[in-house]
């Protein structure tokens, strides 16, 4: 004889998503992104994205790469303390340019030249 589980609660018991968490992914200010067709963008090539110290709107400090920009913002990537990748688009005016052996964190997939 087979025993089923009852969907509501097969899905409780094993939902591995932190709630949290995800939360935090839907927040109007972390999806948000320019009016490209207003401001179109640019990107370096592959691999080969510059990196850059920027401040965040919580005010901390970030050693990243640039992957994308446009006239006004910048589009950052970083691997954060618990060494998860994050993204977010930020002003540009909160963005300095830095050399790689300035960065206190680096891309492992760089293409060296």
């Amino acid at each position: 004889m087979k025993t089923f589980i009852a969907a509501s609660s097969w899905n409780r018991d094993v939902n591995k998503v932190d709630v949290a968490k995800a939360a935090g992914l839907i927040l109007p200010t972390r999806g948000w992104a320019p009016d490209f067709g207003k401001h179109p963008a640019s990107r370096a090539p592959y691999n080969r994205e510059p990196y850059v110290r920027a401040r965040l709107d919580d005010g901390t400090t970030v050693d990243a790469k640039a992957i994308c920009w446009t006239d006004q913002h910048v589009h950052l990537k970083w691997q954060d303390a618990d060494h998860e990748m994050q993204t977010r688009w930020v002003p540009a005016s909160w963005v300095e340019r830095i050399s790689r052996d300035e960065s206190s964190w680096r891309d492992p997939y760089d293409i060296a030249d």
